[in-house]
């Protein structure tokens, strides 16, 4: 929640002190994680900040894909071969499982909508479908 607050507050260009203090709550909240505190930066600089420490903070909640959908970088950060588990082999070397039957692609004038489904289209006659669906 205090990164989504921090988010929107620099969005808006609403930088003020509790934006540093909900970041810093989450950046130094846990004992074992301490990162520095952050006192100052533009909004390009806390956006950036904020977008990487969702990433981290976030990490297996489900939420990345959503967060890169709504700040329009999936086409950037998705598209390409899905790579498995990285492990060192007896030699000592890491080795990253890559899947190459499988490329994800992304399509920006398709995928960064969901189309609606049919059911809710029938039950409310004044939607129309989301483009390219």
């Amino acid at each position: 929640m205090l990164l989504s607050y921090a988010e929107a507050k620099i969005e808006l260009n609403q930088i003020d002190a509790s934006v540093f203090l909900a970041i810093n709550l989450v950046r130094n909240g846990r004992s074992d994680v301490k990162q520095p505190s952050v006192t100052t930066g533009t909004q390009v600089e806390l956006r950036e900040l904020v977008r990487r420490e969702r990433t981290v903070e976030l990490a297996f909640e489900g939420q990345h894909l959503f967060d890169i959908r709504r700040w329009k970088t999936a086409e950037k950060v998705m598209p390409g071969p899905v790579y498995g588990i990285t492990y060192t082999n007896a030699q000592g070397q890491l080795v990253t499982v890559e899947s190459v039957a499988v490329n994800k692609v992304f399509d920006p004038a398709r995928h960064y909508l969901w189309p609606i489904p049919q059911k809710e289209m029938n039950l409310s006659p004044m939607l129309k479908q989301n483009p390219n669906w």
